[in-house]
């Protein structure tokens, strides 16, 4: 993954200078929204790591709350699946969290290639690429919510996906102010922020919450122990780590929790080292 990510950065000053139109459907308030939105060059050279991504056209879910205004700014959280066969739909995983982020006000986006793709190709830069499409079509809809606030969230190998996510968008100049890792047994937060030069005091400060099941075999709380770990002796400071009585399964009701950490945390100062 990080000589993925390392050919990427060769394109990513070309990346942030382009510009495309995207197109999509209004949004319905309290519905999962879908549609399909077409890649740009841009966008498939970076799926692709320099060549031509076979993945022309990204399917997009996005869903907002019922009280949605398009005046308000909203914070957006971008959900990952696993690259894992049978498993590895975002919008699938979306489907499962959008409940209960929509009911704590949030606009939450997914996005998954329309064409096939092996497990060796569906790496960091095709996310990104994907994510970077859903983005500017919710955009196209939502005026502002090109620059609203970010966070990541995924499980099991869509958590480690949400790290890199996050370092790319933050080198990008957005607004991170949540990281969500489910069902995590391996950090990828440090090495993407490393990676993307990022891992500075502004970073540290992102809120991360760690979501553990008590019976997990496959990221085990053990596993998700040393991930906090890691972190803290990295200097994130708002690390929270928290277990609920499952096995390596999808909680929707801790993401609750951790948006709402996410929310009221976003403006306050950094605590002490």
């Amino acid at each position: 993954m990080r000589r993925a990510i390392q050919r990427f950065c060769m394109y990513l000053a070309a990346l942030l200078a382009a510009s495309a139109a995207f197109a999509a459907p209004g949004l319905t308030p309290g519905a999962l929204n879908e549609f399909s939105v077409e890649l740009p060059q841009e966008l498939r050279l970076l799926a692709g790591r320099g060549k031509l991504s076979p993945v022309s056209r990204a399917l997009v879910t996005v869903a907002v709350p019922a009280n949605f205004d398009m005046a308000r700014e909203w914070p957006v959280l971008v959900i990952s699946a696993t690259s894992d066969a049978q498993y590895r739909s975002s919008r699938k995983l979306m489907s499962a969290y959008a409940e209960t982020a929509v009911a704590a006000g949030w606009i939450v986006v997914a996005a998954d290639p329309a064409e096939e793709v092996t497990k060796e190709q569906d790496d960091v830069p095709l996310r990104l690429a994907l994510v970077k499409a859903a983005l500017a079509a919710l955009a196209s809809q939502s005026a502002g919510s090109d620059k609203a606030p970010l966070a990541f969230g995924g499980f099991s190998g869509g958590a480690k996906y949400s790290g890199w996510l996050a370092a790319a968008f933050a080198a990008e100049g957005r607004t991170i102010i949540g990281i969500y890792l489910a069902g995590i047994n391996q950090d990828t937060l440090v090495a993407a922020a490393e990676q993307f030069q990022v891992l500075d005091a502004k970073f540290k400060n992102i809120p991360i919450f760690l979501q553990s099941g008590e019976k997990d075999e496959v990221a085990t709380p053990a596993d998700h122990r040393a991930v906090y770990a890691e972190l803290r002796r990295a200097g994130f400071r708002r690390v929270r780590l928290e277990y609920f009585p499952g096995a390596h399964e999808i909680d929707p009701t801790q993401l609750g929790v951790a948006l709402d950490a996410f929310r009221a945390t976003a403006n306050q100062p950094s605590p002490a080292p």
